[in-house]
């Protein structure tokens, strides 16, 4: 395996300048990239974090993938991106593991060379693969402040945990992290990792109630990105101060999706 770890998270937008204002303005993230990529019928902008990167994306033109996922789906998580050090074996990797492929040869993208696995064949999530270019540079988040400066860890919503971590440390090299069981919160979570960023699999218990069994209804899938912040109170309170709904840090600091763009967000401290 040539996978080293969740290189960016791609998030639909209808406006990406002004999604754009959420992550620069209120999360005092830098823009690295801002790109049209014609071929594709799509513009991408970057903001990087200390272990990974946030990826816009807005349709320039009707008829293709990312038009058809807005107009179906809304604004929201698109797909999860592993760098990789070497995507055209990776991509025939995962066709002869007998993965759906959208791309069987690397094409360019926004970060490199990169090719795409159905979401069919991983519980509704659309997986990139991405080369970046040799000497692509080194980005960071913020340094200081109250902003997030890392991904802590993104969530994939599924029916049954089990069957999904078999597939996925064998597909993917993933490696398995803590359980969590909560009654309180109405969940089980099992965390994978790979390199320094990590992935919550999470189903709600019996019974429970909340976005999570909604999420389900429509299927398995992205659920939620958590960002890494260095003092969680101070981080929600200064949120506030801008206008934006977010819960208590000792209850999770959800901020709400009205402020999103459709990407499910909470801060978390390392």
């Amino acid at each position: 395996m040539t996978l080293t770890h969740v290189h960016h998270i791609g998030i639909v937008v209808r406006d990406v300048d002004k999604s754009a204002e959420l992550w620069r303005d209120t999360f005092g993230l830098d823009k690295v990239v801002d790109r049209e990529i014609e071929s594709q019928g799509v513009r991408g902008v970057i903001f990087p974090l200390d272990n990974c990167e946030i990826e816009l994306l807005e349709p320039t033109r009707e008829g293709t993938g990312i038009a058809k996922f807005l107009e179906t789906n809304g604004e929201g998580f698109h797909h999860l991106c592993f760098g990789t050090t070497d995507v055209t074996t990776e991509l025939k990797d995962a066709e002869a593991k007998g993965m759906n492929m959208i791309d069987t040869e690397p094409r360019e993208g926004l970060s490199g060379m990169v090719g795409f696995i159905h979401p069919r064949s991983n519980h509704g999530v659309l997986i990139e693969l991405a080369q970046p270019p040799a000497d692509a540079p080194v980005h960071t988040g913020p340094t200081e402040g109250p902003y997030p400066h890392a991904m802590h860890h993104v969530t994939v919503a599924v029916n049954e945990i089990a069957p999904v971590v078999d597939e996925w440390t064998e597909r993917f090299g993933l490696s398995v992290g803590r359980h969590v069981e909560s009654e309180a919160l109405g969940i089980e979570a099992q965390f994978l990792s790979i390199g320094e960023t990590d992935i919550e699999l999470v189903r709600p218990l019996d019974g429970s109630g909340g976005p999570l069994p909604r999420k389900l209804e429509g299927g398995e899938g992205l659920f939620m990105l958590a960002l890494t912040v260095r003092d969680a109170e101070e981080s929600v309170a200064f949120l506030r101060t801008l206008g934006l709904t977010v819960t208590d840090a000792n209850t999770g600091a959800f901020i709400s999706p009205k402020h999103t763009y459709g990407a499910r967000l909470r801060l978390s401290e390392a």
